[in-house]
């Protein structure tokens, strides 16, 4: 039986917790950029396994845990993804796909999100301005349907 005090047990419970504080919103950030599936799942288990050895290190805690979770799956998906170019939303590049799912999907925070992204908060606000505005012109383009009135 091992030693529950040994820095090794410590460690692998208090990487559990991490993982299960974590991995609902890590796999519902694999399910917007590579939708519910199979890969999704694939991203989520390979984010936690690449972050292992970072915890074991004690590399990975504090408040920097969860950006590097995030920032982790955003990177097992986009290996998996088959088409980074266009997204499944056929509108967006990936990095917009991206920024898109954190703030619309996930609805995190503008500081988090930048923290993730790595970029500053005025940058991230001009690229979600960006993304709007390609959103709102792809809507435009859309035929308009008619409905017959309730009269």
């Amino acid at each position: 039986m091992p030693d529950p005090l040994s820095p090794k047990a410590a460690s692998a419970a208090g990487f559990n917790h991490f993982i299960q504080q974590s991995s609902g919103p890590v796999y519902a950030l694999s399910c917007l950029l590579l939708e519910k599936g199979a890969r999704a799942e694939q991203a989520t288990t390979a984010t936690f396994a690449a972050l292992h050895p970072l915890w074991l290190k004690d590399s990975l805690s504090g408040d920097g845990a969860a950006a590097s979770a995030y920032r982790e799956c955003i990177r097992q998906c986009a290996v998996l993804a088959r088409d980074r170019s266009r997204c499944a939303s056929g509108l967006l590049n990936w990095d917009d796909h991206v920024t898109s799912a954190l703030w619309y999907g996930i609805q995190l925070p503008l500081p988090d999100i930048s923290q993730i992204l790595e970029c500053s908060i005025p940058e991230l606000k001009a690229r979600l301005r960006g993304i709007r505005e390609q959103m709102a012109a792809a809507h435009s383009a859309l035929p308009a349907v008619h409905r017959p009135s309730a009269g």
